[in-house]
């Protein structure tokens, strides 16, 4: 695990290019709660953004949610919220209107995922904020869209899920619907925040105009489900039914070996080849269910059953040697717990040590991303509520 991650280098370096981080000198203000928001400031901030995190009074909640430790932060705070200017404000109350005033003023982008009757309510509504700074980007974020009549219902990830068709996609595949074990709406919703504010930052480049984009959670789930589980129901008449049956196959996993578990993926013509070569099975070149990939696609279960029976005859090792040679794609399962000590995870520059001022020492998850002649910027440790109002009124130009 890094403590000063490196840069790639490149024989084409350009010797003028800037080293500062790529987004080094963007102003980013961060109103939000729990992990959507709070996620995009975190990658805007890995990459070089200066974000100042507005908090309610009592903080953003997700501080206590989860695994906590001595300070009250929760592990997922310390992550998402490292590196960023922590300052307490009552974003309702008359007092600190003009400290809120003054963050817009400041800012070049605003991210947020209060619902519009609270935006609104803050001054934080498009008219306001263009009123106050007329090159600022506003996105915001929310279950629904701002523009619907469902705007200003609350929901969270498992919301999504269900409304969306995340959750039903286990249904096709398990008989019953199911949330995914991670939090998969609100980190999706909150790097679509990231794709949203850099097409804007592109666009104001361009008119020297601030914009508002809003970034429905439902509709992006429901557009991440689609691309590949519409099936035949693209077509208009439908020409078959919903789900794309290769990843909807029980069967469809990782497969048990002598010493582990191993994903082996002969994915192409050329490697199911190979592969046949490697089980002495030259035969299943011919099989109906097997000779294309569009029959190894159609037909899952005879697919995997044969990767099932190949690899409960060796260990990970002996499947990897055999796998790698010929250049079929294979992978042993890694442990969660595994990463920060892997080979090749533990020493990539996503991981790095940072060190919280009452936790001590932690792993900082940061950004993969990685960008020729721009170095990462240094991880500070989360700041506790309110620490940096000193910093942050200095920052904004804001005397009370």
């Amino acid at each position: 695990m890094n403590s000063a991650p490196s840069q790639p280098s490149s024989d084409k370096t350009d010797p003028s290019a800037s080293t500062r981080p790529v987004l080094d000198g963007l102003k980013v203000l961060e109103l939000g709660t729990v992990i959507m928001a709070p996620y995009a400031g975190k990658i805007l901030t890995d990459l070089g953004a200066t974000v100042i995190k507005a908090e309610q009074p009592g903080g953003d909640i997700g501080r206590r949610i989860g695994l906590g430790g001595v300070s009250g932060d929760s592990v997922l705070s310390m992550n998402l919220n490292a590196s960023k200017h922590s300052i307490e404000i009552d974003a309702g109350s008359e007092a600190d209107r003009p400290v809120l005033e003054h963050l817009i003023g400041w800012s070049d982008v605003i991210i947020t995922n209060l619902l519009p009757r609270r935006r609104r309510r803050y001054g934080l509504d498009w008219e306001n904020v263009r009123r106050l700074n007329p090159r600022t980007i506003l996105c915001t974020a929310q279950g629904f869209s701002s523009h619907s009549d469902l705007g200003d219902r609350p929901a969270y990830d498992d919301i999504i899920q269900a409304g969306s068709g995340v959750a039903d996609t286990y249904s096709l595949r398990d008989g019953r619907p199911s949330y995914s074990p991670y939090v998969v709406a609100d980190k999706v919703c909150g790097m679509t925040m990231v794709q949203a504010v850099l097409a804007a930052l592109f666009k104001t480049q361009a008119s020297g105009k601030g914009t508002w984009v809003d970034v429905p959670m439902v509709e992006t789930m429901a557009a991440f489900t689609l691309v590949e589980h519409l099936g035949g129901r693209t077509y208009s008449p439908p020409r078959g039914d919903v789900g794309w049956s290769r990843v909807l196959s029980p069967e469809h996993r990782p497969h048990q070996a002598l010493d582990g578990f191993m994903c082996v993926m002969p994915y192409t013509d050329k490697n199911w080849a190979d592969f046949c070569a490697i089980i002495d099975r030259p035969d299943y070149l011919d099989h109906p269910d097997l000779l294309s990939n569009q029959a190894r696609t159609r037909n899952p279960r005879v697919y995997e059953s044969v990767l099932a029976e190949y690899a409960s005859t060796r260990t990970c090792t002996q499947i990897k040697e055999e796998c790698e040679v010929l250049s079929i794609p294979v992978q042993k399962v890694m442990k969660v717990e595994e990463i920060p000590t892997d080979e090749y995870l533990g020493a990539s520059s996503m991981l790095s040590r940072a060190s919280h001022s009452n936790e001590g020492d932690f792993v900082h998850v940061g950004s993969p991303l990685t960008f020729v002649n721009h170095p990462r910027p240094p991880v500070r440790g989360t700041s506790a509520i309110d620490a940096d109002r000193a910093e942050v009124f200095d920052m904004i130009g804001y005397s009370n």
